[in-house]
């Protein structure tokens, strides 16, 4: 399986690059390019005005991965999806790195689960929704189970309580839309349509 990282970019004029956060993210892109990746950390590392931070956290994480470092990536990837101030965009894309990071890990039903909240926050993310097949495709290889909508109690166990009630509220919403679908089904004389058992 191939899976690409995605490294966000910022452009701007010479300017209003002087020892401005976005300097320290073009700097880091630059080393990035070269292959200096410890120079590339260590220019991310810069930034800590809170609008290009997430940008800037998203590139080490990049960099981490390139240096195999992958817990670190993972952390550093985690920094921006809990962010809410970080924006869908870039949250999509910490989920969808992180996928790729467990991806390489072998670690599927975490790749999965990341691939997921990425496009729950951008539907329209294609790469997210091709490796999220991958992934399924390869779950179903080693044996490791049915479909998509049925509980891992492995992975359940790494659930904290808050993503426990969301995948709750999910399960609760799915069953309210089925019951409206069945319930749109019957007909105007009170009997479903279908069998009559």
């Amino acid at each position: 399986m191939k899976f690409y990282l995605t490294i966000f970019l910022l452009t701007a004029t010479k300017l209003l690059l002087a020892q401005s956060p976005q300097a320290f993210i073009k700097e880091g892109n630059d080393f990035f390019a070269k292959g200096q990746l410890n120079e590339a950390v260590a220019s991310y590392d810069k930034v800590t005005d809170e609008k290009y931070r997430y940008v800037a956290l998203i590139n080490k994480g990049t960099a981490l991965f390139k240096q195999k470092k992958l817990d670190d990536a993972i952390k550093t990837y985690q920094k921006v999806s809990a962010a809410e101030a970080a924006g869908a965009a870039l949250r999509s894309g910490a989920y969808y790195n992180t996928g790729v990071v467990y991806s390489n890990q072998k670690d599927i039903e975490s790749s999965i689960e990341a691939y997921k909240n990425a496009l729950r926050l951008n539907p329209s993310d294609t790469k997210a929704r091709e490796n999220l097949q991958k992934a399924l495709s390869e779950r179903k290889r080693s044996g490791g189970g049915g479909g998509a909508d049925q509980p891992n109690p492995a992975a359940q166990s790494k659930l904290n309580k808050n993503q426990a009630r969301q995948q709750l509220d999910r399960l609760e919403q799915k069953e309210k839309n089925t019951q409206r679908k069945v319930a749109g089904k019957k007909t105007p004389f009170g009997g479903s349509v279908g069998k009559d058992w």
